[in-house]
């Protein structure tokens, strides 16, 4: 983590060097766990190739599960979450990579139709 600080602040001194203006923004990857869609999920698989029967089981697996709350050491009644993917969850590092894919494979497009800019030192 510490990294990405200091990279992000390298390019933002070879801009301010360079008199170009630049756009940075942050991801709160905590939040990000909290809305993530199973439907999401299921569309990166497809795109970065994984065949049917693995999207199904990963599906089954972020639309199956239900929780519970455990309050002052009682468990409330189980209930589904809404969203696909919940922190904790143990499929949640897998996923996160997949949906970071989705990311960046979106600044890819964007590099692409020139609407973003890479910086070349």
């Amino acid at each position: 983590m510490l990294d990405s600080v200091l990279v992000a602040n390298e390019v933002l001194e070879e801009y301010k060097r360079k008199r170009k203006s630049c756009v940075f923004f942050k991801v709160d990857y905590e939040k990000a766990y909290d809305s993530i869609s199973c439907e999401f999920i299921c569309y990166m698989l497809e795109r970065l190739g994984f065949c049917d029967l693995w999207i199904r089981w990963i599906k089954c697996c972020l639309e199956a599960a239900s929780v519970f709350v455990l309050v002052n050491g009682s468990p409330t009644r189980e209930f589904t979450p809404r969203k696909g993917l919940c922190q904790g969850d143990p499929l949640a590092p897998f996923m996160f990579l997949i949906v970071a894919e989705g990311l960046a494979g979106v600044s890819r497009m964007g590099e692409e139709k020139k609407l973003i800019d890479s910086l070349e030192v």
